[in-house]
């Protein structure tokens, strides 16, 4: 009885599925526990352009209201960019939750978008994404210890890391 207890509780917090540990006029950062289900969620949009980092392995399919079906596959410590955009379902059709840490980014680009640059993982004229362990130049940053999924603004994290982190271009 006890472990039927235990085991709903936990059930109670995953499907909360959702942590803000920053929420500034710079970046809405939410920690996504994405659970496996049957269905996709509810249709909705992104209108902020978001750095994703996944923490764990997993498959999401995304489904746009123009019908286009994107099969994503993602390993623990991949970081992507995901510009603002239309209407879409999402759905983890794998068998375990899938953490994810989404940096919205709520500035409006200062210059072009899209121009990557090979030195990081993301470079846009929004942003700058890079692992590392400090110091850190930029004013304002995001830092994600992808092993303790520690979310922080401006300062790095307690602990060893990895860490990913995002500066945001003034």
């Amino acid at each position: 009885m006890k472990l039927i207890l235990i085991l709903l509780a936990a059930g109670v917090l995953f499907s909360r599925g959702r942590n803000i540990p920053v929420d500034n006029e710079f970046v809405r950062v939410l920690s996504v526990v994405d659970l496996p289900v049957a269905k996709p969620g509810t249709l909705h949009e992104h209108k902020e352009n978001r750095v994703m980092i996944y923490l764990d392995s997993g498959d999401i399919q995304i489904k746009y209201a123009s019908g286009k079906v994107d099969d994503q596959h993602w390993r623990a410590g991949d970081v992507a960019w995901s510009a603002a955009g239309g209407m879409h379902t999402s759905q983890n059709v794998s068998a375990k939750p899938v953490r994810i840490v989404e940096i919205e980014l709520k500035m409006p680009a200062a210059g072009k978008g899209g121009e990557q640059s090979s030195a990081a993982l993301i470079d846009n004229a929004q942003v700058r994404v890079y692992t590392g362990a400090g110091p850190v130049k930029a004013k304002n940053y995001v830092a994600v210890d992808t092993t303790t999924a520690m979310v922080t603004w401006n300062k790095l994290p307690a602990g060893a890391g990895p860490f990913v982190i995002a500066e945001l271009k003034p």
